[in-house]
């Protein structure tokens, strides 16, 4: 078939078209499928010959159909493609796909398209395809080394962490046991040594098999290395139900296999964790299973053990720990996660907290909780703290270099770094050797450090924030909590912890206590930072107490830098409708426990225009609460575990902003009348109710709650133009004293300069621009008079006319000889006013001593 020209090539002259030939050339003997298609006439102009190649598919037929190339495309994934080109028209398309060709298995292909032409429309599109097959199967092949035994096709050890830490989450949620276990054979190295290894391949190749085909289907199991194989079994109600999976798997272990001729007989041993009794996490599970492990090995194998914290088992761990950190700290084994911290006003993020991770050798990613009290204990957290230091900064300056200005870092401080000393010239050297501007790095200390040497931990502190490095008390609430300390510390914010956020949609104790740390930091000009956020309803309720800022999962668990870095360059933000709730419908909260009374205040109310929601008794109702903003309440009184006063008190305290009614036929108006009294009910209604009386009640509780929501605006408004002003003037102060401090060292300076001129060996004068006299020193006296006398007269009385006129209008520097009595002098004049604000010439005079040899 001959083979079409290629388009005209950009390049003129008689070069053209022999380098239209080469270009040809090559595209024809590429392995990849390229093509073109003139966009004018919508048909394909080129294709070179590895389109059939790769497509298995005739060139002809695709100048007749341009989009015959369709045809070949695998029925998963055509309509895919036919959507993603029906979006990219004119190119832009870079997609992997499949093709059913004559092979038993579909071909994967990677495809390119691209517009071609200078102006807004292209006139030309090119594509090129090419066979990834082998690519994604060498992917996929790699995957699965990196994740199972190449030996037994097990998970490995690191894939059996990812599920078990799902499985341990689910177990979590929905409060179950789950049971890990470790199971080692007896004895397996004399199979190696007597048998062969290949022998002992193919053991533990038979016993994976058959432990698998063992499990139930929701349970899990890898090989952790070795001859030791992993299990978690879920749903386990009692240590019976564990012992029997437990002796069960041992018994499959000693089965006798045959391999190669040789009869094998196994022994196992095994040890036994059980969640959450031994261990919240993933990581304390399996090393107290392993720890079981070697206890059952040690008392003669064939056996198991459920983990007992024994205290020479800690002596021994502990020691362990301390050895392993020692040599963690040596090597660098540590790594920096980063959570992000987001702000409560637009919901940006703002900055970041620097979270130390240890990578164990064997234990993987171990959490500061595992390590950090033993560190504190022997000193080496101080070489930790120093190291996180460092790299956090470096970090920051990374980012910050990238384009992520606005992004702060915040490291938190052990006490051994606060009170060995040395601290101040660590934070300078960690931001010296960065470039990190110190406005941009945090310091994050409990309060508990605060309270220890209180005076020289002001006098640290105040200097550390001289350079401009911000500081903040992390867990506040935990510790002292004092303000008659607090507000001496130069601090710039406050975290409140944790534990009270944890339950701030349900505990009014809570609630209070994150209430008044708000209020109170916000009195001493302190930012709120609510950590441990992992729910809508407690972001929606520190946002409506006016919280500055959040972290928690809610928003992201902490990261590793890279993937910090590319949320940060995401744009992502806390969801608007939670940061402004007041661009919505109005929303209601109807509780009863009669289905058939919610009903009929539904059918009332439909016609309103509000969001309406139902709860059938008083703990759905705070349930609710705690993940829709709700403007009223209308619940009714009698309903079973919570009245319905019970359930307003605990709103008023939860979400004070919301109206409360009580809507009832009970008539005991003593707890109600109390309840009203209290604040915890806006308007109580009777039951039956009349329609209208109850639409307009409940209308103008909406209306007094947005009333009441108005002012609380504007007071917030008030406050922060407050808080503006205030740092105005700070500002303002500050210009000041740095003005104050200025015009003292211009003073000095001006004094040395005057000592300077008085020192001068040569008569000089200063003469300004209006030809008066205004400074002479010591020298010119004896010549022209005292100063008292001569300052603020002519030049021209005490020089000679001809020459002053030279000194003043002349070019700077020009010398002319001036007689003064009985001794000749050279007179030099310069320009005054080149780096201050005076004008005129500075006169210079030097004796001639020997006036003839002039």
């Amino acid at each position: 078939m001959k083979h079409p020209p290629l388009p005209a090539s950009p390049t003129t002259g008689a070069d053209a078209p022999a380098l239209a030939e080469r270009i040809a050339l090559l595209a024809r003997h590429l392995p990849e499928s390229l093509w073109l298609v003139d966009v004018a006439q919508r048909r394909v102009i080129y294709a070179n010959d590895a389109y059939e190649q790769v497509w298995r598919a005739s060139r002809d037929t695709l100048f007749t159909d341009r989009f015959d190339w369709l045809n070949h495309v695998h029925p998963e994934d055509a309509d895919r493609l036919r959507a993603t080109v029906r979006r990219h028209p004119h190119g832009g398309i870079d997609t992997r796909f499949r093709i059913q060709g004559p092979e038993e298995q579909p071909r994967w292909l990677h495809m390119k398209s691209f517009a071609m032409g200078d102006g807004p429309r292209p006139h030309t599109i090119g594509g090129i395809a090419f066979d990834v097959t082998d690519v994604l199967a060498a992917e996929a092949r790699a995957h699965h080394l990196t994740h199972f035994d190449a030996l037994t096709g097990l998970p490995n050890r690191s894939r059996f962490r990812e599920q078990a830490c799902e499985a341990l989450r689910s177990a979590q949620r929905h409060q179950r046991r789950v049971a890990v276990i470790c199971l080692g054979l007896d004895g397996f190295q004399s199979i190696n040594e007597n048998l062969s290894y290949q022998v002992g391949d193919s053991v533990l190749e038979i016993l994976a098999h058959r432990l698998h085909a063992h499990l139930r289907a929701g349970d899990l199991i890898a090989r952790l290395g070795g001859d030791q194989f992993g299990f978690v079994l879920n749903e386990q109600d009692s240590p019976w139900d564990v012992s029997r999976a437990t002796r069960r798997l041992i018994e499959l272990a000693a089965r006798p296999m045959v391999v190669d001729g040789h009869d094998v007989f196994l022994g196992a041993s095994a040890g036994i964790a059980v969640y959450p009794d031994d261990g919240a996490d993933w990581d304390h599970l399996l090393y107290r299973a392993e720890s079981a492990l070697h206890d059952a090995k040690q008392a003669g194998g064939n056996s198991f053990r459920f983990f007992e914290a024994a205290a020479n088992e800690q002596v021994r761990a502990r020691l362990q720990t301390e050895l392993a950190l020692r040599q963690a700290v040596q090597e660098e084994q540590f790594e920096i996660h980063y959570q992000p911290k987001v702000s409560c006003r637009n919901g940006r993020v703002i900055g970041v907290e620097a979270l130390v991770r240890w990578r164990h050798p064997q234990r993987g990613l171990l959490a500061p909780s595992e390590f950090i009290g033993v560190m504190e204990e022997t000193g080496l957290v101080v070489a930790l703290g120093n190291w996180v230091l460092q790299r956090a900064c470096r970090q920051a300056a990374e980012w910050r270099a990238q384009g992520l200005d606005a992004i702060t870092v915040a490291v938190n401080l052990s006490a051994r770094q606060l009170h060995e000393g040395g601290l101040l010239a660590r934070v300078r050297e960690a931001l010296d050797d960065s470039g990190l501007a110190p406005g941009a790095l945090e310091l994050e200390l409990t309060e508990s450090m605060l309270m220890e040497d209180v005076e020289d931990t002001i006098a640290t502190l105040r200097a550390i924030r001289a350079l401009g490095v911000r500081l903040s008390v992390d867990d506040f609430g935990t510790g002292y909590s004092s303000l008659a300390y607090l507000k001496r510390f130069p601090l710039d914010a406050v975290k409140v912890d944790r534990s009270f956020v944890q339950d701030i949609t349900a505990d009014p104790d809570d609630v209070s206590i994150t209430r008044a740390v708000i209020t109170m930091a916000h009195a001493l000009r302190l930012k709120v930072v609510a950590e441990g956020v992992e729910t809508e309803g407690q972001l929606s309720l520190l946002v409506a107490n006016r919280c500055d800022e959040i972290q928690g999962y809610y928003f992201s668990r902490p990261l590793p830098p890279d993937e910090l870095a590319a949320l940060l360059q995401s744009g992502r933000t806390l969801p608007q409708h939670l940061l402004h709730p007041d661009d919505r419908r109005r929303s209601l909260l109807l509780v009863d426990d009669e289905p058939h009374i919610l009903s009929a205040m539904q059918r009332v109310l439909r016609r309103e225009g509000y969001e309406i929601h139902c709860a059938a008794g008083g703990t759905e109702a705070l349930a609710l609460l705690a993940s829709q903003r709700i403007d009223v309440i209308v619940t009714d009184q009698r309903m079973p575990g919570m009245t319905g006063v019970e359930l307003l008190r605990r709103a008023r305290v939860l979400y004070p902003e919301a109206a409360r009614i009580v809507l009832s036929g009970y008539t005991d108006l003593q707890s109600i009348t109390a309840a009203i009294n209290e604040g915890a009910v806006y308007k109580f209604l009777t039951k039956p109710w009349e329609d209208d009386q109850l639409r307009a009640n409940i209308a103008e509780a909406f209306r007094h709650k947005e009333l009441a929501d108005e002012n609380r605006r504007l007071a917030l408004a008030l406050q922060l133009n407050n808080r503006e002003l205030e740092d105005s003037n700070a500002r303002l102060r500050q210009l000041l004293a740095e003005r104050d401090a200025r015009i003292g060292r211009d003073q000095s300076t001006l004094g040395v300069l005057r000592e300077m001129v008085e020192l001068l060996p040569w008569p000089l004068l200063g003469v300004d621009e209006d030809g008066l006299i205004v400074l002479m020193n010591q020298r010119a006296e004896p010549r022209f008079g005292a100063q008292g006398e001569l300052l603020g007269l002519a030049a021209a009385r005490l020089l000679p006319a001809a020459a002053l006129a030279t000194l003043l209008d002349g070019a700077p520097g020009e010398e002319v000889a001036i007689a003064l009595g009985d001794t000749p002098f050279r007179a030099r004049s310069e320009a005054l006013g080149l780096a201050s604000a005076g004008r005129g010439r500075a006169i210079l005079l030097h004796a001639v001593e020997n006036a003839d040899a002039r």
